[in-house]
């Protein structure tokens, strides 16, 4: 049966009081596996359904899908700026229908994105553009998190508007979509308010702008819909005569600078360019991008409007819950949730994009699930990742390099004052305007900066009462810090500050909104510092995939065990990932292979210096700087490193031209969001296209090539051993795996370069039935086409359906290894009843494969490495996942028995 059209239910009670929905989820909604699907590059809903029997087939039971509402393509990919509408582009209504039948003919269920931060801020979306009409008269206005002391500054205009209107960039005209008059810039309107009408129409004395000036006179901001329907009538039923007159008056309005200039000052916002706009803007903005506007969803008539649609699917569809994004954006994180919680049940699925940082926990009091998944990213990163030699490849680097390597506290220096230098003023203000005696003579700009770059995680949190634990005593530690420094900020201006912001009095008005913006100022700085920025800059550049500011270098396998056991106690129910698209540069297994040169940093940097040396002629001097300079050469083989395909012959152009497309791509967003100092303030594009050249010559170059290839093979097969571990722990460790769009099998990709991300998911359904049918050993020697890898991914989620119980909800034991070989394990027994998974994968692997073209653990290597089996287990019958091999435990299980047929281990119970 067809899901039913959202509309009749939802429209039928936009008239009514919003009503509390107290357990509207009946149907069992924890997720066991979920595949994660971006609505991009064209992919539709129907799509989606298309692939919906490979998804059941691979041994998925969940789909995790971006925002299935009206959105926008911006800079930083697709947003949502219409809530109460499904995305026309990916099939509407209808769409969305066949997608729902295909996922309630399989029993699956769906968690789509919702992001209550922040909006597009364009006219495409409907409140947004009630508010650029109206300002604070706009039944919206409280929508949004707008300062309306002062007019709306938006930081548009490419040059001073003299300049723009002696362009003729700026058009005054009637837009027939909008029906209203305003002004285009580029491909953005923006909307006059109805006062201004009688300027723009003066000039024409026809009998339509007569009708138009009577219509704007009569206009009420609380009835807008009828103004712009009156505003069709009249222009539908005028003369074609009367139109065009209009329309040229228009055109020679638009080059009038007194005109434009007069019509401007009566709108409620005003048009900048960025650089004057930067310490005026009155609006906070998202973390990534200041054409999106934040919503004040902590208000009860924007939460209504926001979630109503979305809501009302979680009823009558198979979707199950929501991945909230930018969940640190919020005003009150945990009071969204609450009331989110309150409304769509207690069986509803919820998680966050939370990211949590330097041993953070995943907050007790929100009503979430757990978060999407980020912090096992690190988790993995750090325990595969080889300790006793990072120093040396980051020493090797630095020697490389020149600088040494970029601190992600120089990233938020730059982020802070570059993108949020109003919103840091605004705060500064804020916090003085609440004692000013006690605020004289203190340099509080100064200890606000300080606080928000030292701070070391994205925000803290509170309630009614202050700052609450453990972040209080964060807090306390990090101004402590900041005054210990000789070049301290003055030390009563931090005391002065500190008691602002974790003051437990009872918080009034002003001290409440100083606690909260500081709060939204710190995280969407290291949000947008940490993710973007400061990642590029890095030489090992797989640790900041998700952020690990210092990696727990002591115990690597019992700091895993520990977030585990910690994830298993706090969040079981949250998810797993391996890769997400804005928060990771490269595809899951390029990281493992960054990883890799971690074991091998020696033969990695000869190679750097090698290939540096034979193309120097090819380095450019752009302004007295090296184009590309010694961080960006290193950047670019890294890159490449991680991305070449396994398949890729050298005589293969199209195929080399592919890859050099995405290595530039991806380069040209390295050099533009660095930043390191002024030279990077805007994009310097000599620098870009003589980096851009460096690297054609490269490809050019057929004996580098094979140097290349030859020299990192090695790397590579160590590379698809990590990546086997990595998928093994993803699968059984506590929570909800997630396969990303195409990563069941290789995923060399570079994040947000569409070429790179596509997925052939006819190719995968067939690559699935040839995994499925051949023999193991067949399959590694096969390893380059990925079919090895989708058959491990395939093997553990259909275990997952078969025992959900036993990952989602089943205790973690970490398992004692002993032996020679000991470091280079990771083992832990999943328990449930009497259903049993013992797992064991390996770490560290270059040194046992280098010579080796295979990613298989030569058996000798292993000596007497052993799981010692816990008493409770032994005498156990278990069958090994991906060879079918069955043992009976004994007090010790020798790893060269167990990795006998495959490098990684996954003993379970039938």
């Amino acid at each position: 049966m067809v899901a039913a059209p959202i509309s009749s239910g939802a429209a039928a009670r936009r008239s009514a009081p919003y009503r509390q929905r107290t357990g509207c989820m009946t149907r069992m909604t924890t997720p066991i596996s979920a595949y994660r699907i971006q609505l991009r590059n064209g992919l539709s809903f129907s799509d989606i359904a298309a692939i919906v029997p490979y998804l059941n087939d691979l041994g998925i039971d969940t789909l995790t899908v971006s925002p299935i509402f009206s959105t926008i393509e911006v800079s930083s990919g697709k947003k949502s700026y219409n809530p109460t509408k499904l995305d026309g582009e990916a099939g509407g209504e209808y769409g969305f229908a066949v997608l729902d039948t295909a996922l309630r003919k399989l029993g699956m269920g769906l968690v789509v994105d919702i992001n209550p931060n922040q909006m597009p801020a364009t006219h495409h979306n409907p409140w947004w553009f009630d508010v650029l009409e109206w300002g604070s008269e706009s039944r919206y206005a409280g929508h949004f998190d707008v300062d309306w002391k002062k007019r709306l500054t938006l930081p548009v205009l490419q040059r001073p508007l003299v300049e723009e209107v002696q362009a003729e960039t700026l058009q005054l005209h009637f837009h027939q979509g909008k029906l209203a008059f305003g002004i285009t810039y580029g491909d953005v309107f923006y909307p006059l308010h109805p006062r201004s009408y009688e300027v723009v129409l003066r000039g024409v004395g026809n009998a339509l702008s007569i009708d138009f000036l009577d219509a704007a006179n009569k206009a009420d901001a609380q009835r807008s819909e009828e103004f712009h329907f009156r505003l069709r009538e009249i222009y539908e039923s005028s003369e074609l005569a009367h139109r065009l007159e209009l329309a040229a008056w228009l055109k020679e309005l638009s080059q009038d600078m007194d005109a434009i200039d007069k019509v401007l000052s009566m709108q409620k916002w005003r048009l900048m360019t960025r650089q004057k706009a930067r310490r005026r803007m009155n609006y906070r903005h998202a973390f990534d991008s200041v054409h999106s506007v934040g919503v004040q969803v902590e208000k009860p008539q924007p939460f209504k409007d926001f979630h109503e649609v979305p809501l009302d699917l979680l009823e009558i569809s198979q979707i199950i819950g929501f991945r909230v994004n930018q969940i640190d954006g919020l005003a009150d994180p945990e009071a969204y949730l609450r009331q989110l919680r309150a409304n769509a049940g207690e069986n509803a699925y919820l998680v966050t994009d939370k990211i949590l940082l330097d041993g953070e926990k995943h907050p007790a009091l929100w009503h979430a699930d757990g978060t999407a998944g980020y912090e096992f990213i690190s988790a993995t990163a750090n325990v595969l990742i080889d300790h006793d030699k990072l120093a040396a490849l980051e020493k090797l680097y630095s020697d490389i390099g020149g600088p040494g390597l970029l601190h992600y506290r120089g990233a938020k220096s730059a982020v802070l004052h570059r993108r949020f230098a109003a919103e840091l003023q605004a705060l500064v203000d804020l916090i003085i305007s609440i004692d000013p005696d006690a605020a004289t003579g203190l340099d509080l700009t100064r200890a606000v900066t300080d606080l928000v770059i030292e701070l070391p995680v994205f925000r803290t949190y509170s309630d009614g009462r202050g700052v609450l634990e453990p972040y209080r005593s964060i807090l306390r530690s990090t101004i402590s810090e900041i005054k210990s420094r000789a070049d301290a900020t003055d030390a009563r201006a931090l005391e002065f500050l500190q008691k602002i912001l974790e003051t437990s009095d009872g918080l009034g008005g002003k001290r409440a909104r100083s606690i909260t913006k500081f709060q939204q100022l710190t995280a969407a700085v290291m949000a947008q510092a940490i993710e973007q920025s400061h990642r590029y800059g890095r030489g090992p550049i797989a640790l900041d995939e998700v952020i690990l500011h210092g990696a727990d270098s002591g115990d690597p396998v019992q700091a895993f065990h520990d977030k585990m056991l910690n994830k298993a106690a706090a969040a079981p129910r949250g998810m797993l990932a391996t890769t997400f698209s804005y928060t990771t540069k490269f595809g899951e297994d390029a990281r493992m292979r960054l990883l890799a040169l971690s074991e091998a940093p020696e033969p990695w940097c000869e190679a750097v210096l090698r290939w540096r040396q034979k193309h120097a002629q090819h380095v450019a001097t752009i302004e007295e700087t090296p184009a590309p300079d010694p961080q960006t050469e290193w950047l670019i083989f890294q890159t490449l490193a991680a991305i070449w395909p396994l398949t890729l012959p050298l005589d293969d152009e199209t195929g080399l031209n592919a890859v050099r497309e995405d290595l530039s791509v991806f380069i040209q967003k390295a050099i533009s969001e660095i930043q390191r100092d002024a030279f990077w303030t805007e994009i310097n594009r000599p620098y870009e296209l003589a980096v851009m050249d460096y690297i054609n010559q490269l490809f050019a170059d057929r004996s580098f090539l094979q140097d290349f290839v030859e020299t990192m093979r090695p790397f590579w097969v160590a590379g698809a051993i990590n990546s086997f571990s990595q998928t093994v722990l993803k699968a059984t460790a506590p929570g909800v795996a997630v396969v990303y769009n195409g990563a069941e099998c290789w995923d060399f990709g570079v994040s947000n370069i569409p070429a790179s991300t596509d997925v052939n998911f006819e190719a995968l359904a067939t690559r699935l039935s040839y995994a499925d049918q051949s023999p193991l050993n067949i399959l590694l020697e096969d390893w380059h086409t990925g079919a090895i890898k989708q058959r491990l991914v395939s093997t553990h989620l259909r275990a997952r359906k078969r025992k959900p119980g036993l990952f989602t909800g089943g205790e973690y034991v970490p398992l004692k290894v002993t032996g020679k070989k000991r470091r280079n394990v990771i083992a832990f027994l999943r328990k449930d009843g009497s259903d049993v998974c013992m797992v064991a994968v390996p770490r560290h692997p270059f040194d046992a494969v280098r010579r080796f073209n295979t990613p298989f653990m030569p058996i000798p290597g292993w000596g007497d490495t052993a799981i010692q089996v816990p008493q409770e287990i032994r005498g156990l019958e278990l069958q090994d996942l991906m060879t079918g091999n069955r043992t009976i435990l004994a007090d010790k299980c020798l790893i060269a028995d167990a990795m006998r047929g495959f490098s990684t281990v996954s003993l379970m119970t039938d």
